[in-house]
């Protein structure tokens, strides 16, 4: 990270405070503050504060990552004058330890790897195409959509289980690796009728050349400490939902064609899809672990 970039970041939380103190001298103790890490988590958690807190209420604050959560929830939870405002913070695990080791149970931290791994279970899967599909549990296309989710959904784990281990690897050793500039199809092929690798362990170090080497020994022993929990919760949020995104957009294409094996007749479907906003679009569908109905139950009105 350059010397400008780190002092931007150490800057966030400071601005985000200036924000939150302005804010909280208009609305007082009427609202309840929320902290998010992007601009994305609040269309995933807003809904479910509303629901469980029971509150229309919410001045949402984006900070920019992880660290600039931590950061404003160290500056509010130190200052006495706030030890009363109703103020709630979200972080992903990602690839991280857990910050509850550190006994920072204030904070939600997601139990997988982000919010995306949310929406990417066969149980979400199931939600939406039994309301944007239209088919019924009982529907032989509705019954062939869940296995080959579900079929597809493991060559995928086993596809992005180097790449994944690699850049938690990565993460240990605080790595500058400019993920965003590579797209998951440059490294698996994804189709209705497999998926496919198509990177090696070498062709990760000639695309990031720049990083440090990653031992043999280095890989085995993260990609056992990864697969002690399930891969669609531990495995890299964005590269699930990416997944998840190219599955439905294929089925979706393929029901309204009514093309076998995938469906028996056409299924006419408009669900709308974009990469952007698929976050929002299907967050009614997300699971909601009980793990967060537990943090938000002591803000309910």
């Amino acid at each position: 990270m350059s010397a400008n970039k780190l002092r931007e970041s150490r800057n966030i939380p400071t601005v985000i405070f200036t924000e939150f103190t302005r804010s909280y001298k208009r609305h007082r103790d009427y609202s309840l503050y929320c902290f998010f890490e992007g601009k994305d988590d609040n269309k995933y958690y807003g809904i479910r504060i509303r629901t469980i807190v029971k509150t229309e209420n919410l001045q949402p604050f984006t900070c920019n990552g992880k660290e600039g959560v931590l950061g404003i929830y160290r500056m509010i939870s130190s200052r006495k004058y706030y030890s009363n405002v109703r103020a709630i913070y979200f972080v992903d695990r990602d690839f991280d330890e857990s910050i509850n080791q550190g006994g920072a149970s204030a904070i939600y931290e997601t139990p997988c790897h982000s919010v995306e791994n949310f929406y990417t279970s066969v149980q979400c899967f199931s939600r939406i195409i039994r309301d944007e599909f239209q088919l019924q549990g009982l529907d032989e296309n509705f019954n062939r959509c869940i296995d080959l989710y579900t079929k597809l959904q493991k060559e995928f784990h086993n596809a992005v289980e180097l790449l994944n281990v690699w850049i938690a690897c990565h993460r240990d050793k605080s790595s500058q690796l400019n993920l965003s500039n590579h797209k998951l199809s440059d490294f698996v092929s994804i189709d209705l009728d497999q998926v496919i690798a198509q990177y090696t362990l070498s062709d990760l170090r000639d695309k990031f050349p720049d990083v440090p080497i990653i031992l043999e020994s280095e890989i085995d022993a993260k990609r056992s400490e990864l697969l002690t929990r399930t891969q669609q919760k531990s495995f890299r949020g964005k590269y699930e939902i990416e997944f998840l995104y190219t599955i439905l957009d294929k089925l979706r294409n393929q029901a309204n064609r009514g093309t076998y094996p995938y469906f028996q007749g056409k299924v006419k479907v408009v669900l709308s899809l974009s990469r952007a906003t698929i976050i929002s679009d299907l967050s009614q569908y997300a699971d909601t672990p009980e793990c967060l109905y537990t943090y938000l139950e002591p803000y309910i009105y």
